[in-house]
């Protein structure tokens, strides 16, 4: 206790630089737990489910023929694939399997609408990722068709009372579910996100069902548990024993030379990481870099402030003080300074929190999760033991003879190695700070190969094939209008995949991305040019002729050996049936440039006409819209297209969407990161300007005598400024180096996942060094400046 009240009285007086010391360590505990529980959060994705770690994802790993050696993988496989998993793969304890319909409006009852993610599934669901149900029997609701069990979020938005209640898809008209059950809502840590499942014996209801299929319609997110100590590669015999008798996989192989078409299996907590594992790493640096900063800046600080306790020290060794009891008043000082900067770091945390939920997409709330928290609080018991051991261990060592005289440690090479770590934490953030934001700059202005900006579009879903027409010529009409458009998708949504053959032959040529059906003013509103053939016309064109991308063309030319091109040639695209090639048009980035779709492109021709017809004859088939605006055109044209559509729609619920905020929407991870790197680049720089203070001002008092002498000798401001730091030349410089040469290695890895890189200039770098070269000159010329101005009589007078 006596101990603990000495500790305490002594943190406030003159000369601990305790507020300095708070602020640093606030600000670095502040970034640097954010940025950990982000990418400890990232690792805990699925971790929720019971017995995870024997739950994996089923891929399906292909190529079309030799030529390529590359395996392509998709997480998505057939619908029979599950099911024939667990009967005749011994070692599978159990499968399931779900079918995205992705996010929805829909209805209860008259007019409530809600948004809300929603998925076939089959009954055995939960036996493999299980949740908690509130109400109702998941495998009796699921295997009744049309029935369907919503989560407690959705439950709770319409007030609780929802079993018996009907709901009606804004996609799907006419298709009428039944709530039977309520389980315990998804944790936002999934990498597959559902707020309603619908029994997956409605399938046939909403769409073609492909249940039983064993090839084709690849869209079943397929999840197995298997038996304990059963190894996933063990199963790849019984796996290829199945695929030969329900894919009669040989035959398949002896017309697709080369060919190939397996299975494997992912644990399904490393989906997530996978995707993102270079930018996690460049995280992690950055957050090691941030604490290690916070952490090196506080024992600069407490070190540089215990010399001057040295007789303090002294006495109460020789009143019978220990080497332990010393130590524990430096670990009691530091518990009450770390308690108050955690205590800071929280609240500065709770004032921003809604803008991190912004950039990391995700609650705060989501990240107290066991595989956050408990590395959190090691890192955080660390620190804490280290910035308390070191200063408690040199405190303790002051010899009791310094009670007879006044004393200095010796030298300051501890200081600027502690410092030079700081400098090569600040050159790593700024510079990887410097390089993400022209990579983001670069790569939202890159031409994506169409146009997005001044378009619109919306979504027909919910109307009637027989009020088109009326909302395409009331869209047409309006004066910012300069063209309309429809079209089943586009380019930043991507596209499904068919295959190309020769007609009259069995073999696939390759795979394509499959745009599905657009009218002829498509093309012209994206500003997508056709450069060869003709663009599409209802005067020159028949329904599902097609449009193919150069690549498409060229791999067309090397599989068929045509020499006179492919415009005008006959193919079959599956799904489409056999058409004619009408023109063919420049490559154009599918999806992002972060997650590219390298396939080649094709579009098939359908005019307005034929499209209200298919949507009147099928009112789950869903078209875009497109409207491209005049320059110049007001910030309220969405309202004003959104009215008009409105006059096709029975719950006048229209979305309408800007393409070039939704293309720079599929950035926004970028965005997030060059955020946190801003933000990690303001709190090292603070913490090293701290740093920097602290380390002139016990320098300048260390050598206070010595610098009164040489001003009293005559020696210039110049040459004063000069000898103090030369010291801090020598070693900023290689530490600048370093953080220069690890910043390269990490952004190298980082701009893997981009199909479009930024070059990284060796002078950008350069630059960034000279930055921080720059700012260590500044700040201690400013502050030494400050010193040697000071009467020189004040050090020598007690000589």
């Amino acid at each position: 206790m006596n101990t603990g009240k000495i500790a305490v009285r002594k943190l406030f007086r003159r000369g601990e630089h305790t507020i300095t010391r708070i602020i640093s360590l606030a600000a670095g505990l502040a970034f640097g737990i954010i940025l950990l529980s982000e990418v400890f959060y990232h690792f805990s994705f699925d971790s929720f489910y019971p017995h995870s770690s024997r739950i994996y994802v089923v891929h399906e790993n292909y190529r079309a023929d030799n030529s390529s050696d590359k395996l392509n993988s998709n997480n998505r496989v057939s619908g029979a694939i599950g099911p024939g998993l667990k009967a005749e793969v011994p070692g599978v304890e159990a499968a399931s399997r779900l079918n995205s319909l992705g996010p929805s409006i829909f209805y209860i009852g008259d007019d409530k609408s809600f948004n809300g993610y929603f998925s076939f599934a089959d009954e055995n669901v939960f036996d493999v990722l299980p949740r908690p149900m509130i109400t109702g029997n998941p495998k009796e609701i699921l295997s009744d068709p049309m029935k369907c069990m919503v989560s407690d979020r959705i439950a709770e938005m319409f007030g609780g009372e929802i079993i018996g209640k009907t709901i009606e898809l804004k996609e799907y008209p006419g298709k009428i579910l039944t709530v039977a059950g309520i389980f315990k809502a998804l944790p936002e840590n999934t990498n597959f996100r559902y707020d309603a499942l619908i029994s997956m014996v409605s399938t046939g209801q909403f769409m073609w069902d492909g249940t039983d299929n064993w090839m084709g319609n690849d869209r079943y997110y397929t999840c197995v548990r298997l038996e304990p100590g059963v190894n996933p590669e063990s199963l790849a015999t019984a796996v290829r024993k199945m695929q030969e008798v329900h894919q009669d996989i040989k035959s398949m192989e002896a017309v697709q030379k080369g060919m190939v078409l397996k299975y494997s299996f992912v644990p399904i907590k490393q989906i997530h990481v996978a995707d993102i594992s270079e930018m996690l790493i460049l995280l992690s640096g950055i957050a090691c870099a941030v604490l290690l900063v916070s952490l090196l800046n506080y024992i600069l600080l407490t070190m540089s402030s215990l010399i001057n306790r040295a007789k303090t020290s002294a006495i109460y060794k020789t009143y019978g003080a220990g080497s332990k009891d010393l130590q524990l008043m430096i670990f009691l000082e530091t518990v009450v300074l770390f308690a108050i900067s955690l205590f800071g770091s929280f609240i500065l945390i709770t004032s921003i929190q809604k803008m991190i939920e912004t950039q990391s997409g995700h609650t705060l709330s989501s990240m107290i999760n066991p595989v956050v928290v408990w590395p959190v609080l090691f890192t955080l018991v660390a620190i804490l033991l280290v910035i308390s051991y070191l200063p408690g261990r040199f405190y303790s060592k002051i010899p009791v003879a310094t009670v007879f005289h006044e004393y200095h440690n010796k030298g300051n090479k501890w200081k600027l190695a502690l410092l030079s770590l700081q400098f090569a934490g600040a050159t790593f953030v700024l510079a990887v700070l410097i390089i993400s934001s022209m990579q983001y700059d670069k790569t939202l202005s890159a031409d994506h190969g169409y146009q997005s900006k001044n378009i619109y579009y919306g979504s027909t879903s919910g109307m009637t094939g027989a009020k088109l027409p009326t909302v395409v010529n009331e869209l047409r009409s309006l004066p910012q209008v300069e063209k309309v458009g429809i079209g089943y998708s586009l380019p930043v949504d991507g596209a499904s995949g068919n295959n190309i053959r020769i007609p009259g032959e069995d073999k696939d040529l390759f795979n394509v991305a499959d745009f599905y059906w657009v009218d002829e003013n498509y093309f012209s509103i994206l500003n997508i040019p056709v450069i060869e053939g003709t663009e599409f016309s209802p005067e020159t064109c028949v329904q599902n002729d097609f449009l193919i991308s150069r690549k498409g063309a060229e791999m067309l030319l090397v599989n068929t050996g045509w020499k006179d091109g492919v415009v005008g040639k006959q193919i079959l695209l599956t799904e489409h049936g056999t058409n004619t090639i009408r023109g063919i048009f420049p490559d154009f980035t599918i999806h992002s440039f972060i997650e590219p779709d390298l396939r080649p492109a094709v579009f098939s021709f359908a005019p307005e006409s034929i499209i209200a017809e298919g949507i009147q004859k099928r009112p789950s088939l869903s078209f875009n819209i497109l409207v491209r605006t005049y320059d110049g055109t007001p910030a309220d044209i969405t309202k004003k297209i959104a009215d008009i559509m409105n006059l096709g729609l029975p719950y006048k619920d229209a979305v309408v969407k800007s393409l070039e905020t939704e293309k720079a929407e599929l950035y926004s991870t970028l965005v997030g990161f060059r955020s946190s790197m801003l933000s990690g680049s303001v709190v090292v720089l603070l913490i090293t300007f701290l740093g920097l203070l602290g380390y002139t001002i016990t320098e300048a008092s260390r050598r206070s005598k010595e610098l009164a002498i040489r001003k009293i000798s005559g020696a210039s401001l110049g040459r004063i400024l000069k000898i103090f730091i030369r010291d801090l030349e020598l070693i900023a410089i290689p530490a600048v180096l370093t953080g220069l040469i690890l910043a390269w290695l990490g952004i190298e890895k980082w701009m893997e996942n981009f199909a479009l890189k930024t070059p990284v200039y060796w002078w950008v770098l350069a630059l960034c060094g000279l930055a921080v070269l720059l700012f260590v000159v500044i700040v201690s010329v400013l502050n030494y400046i400050i010193i040697a101005n000071r009467n020189p009589v004040e050090a020598l007078k007690y000589e």
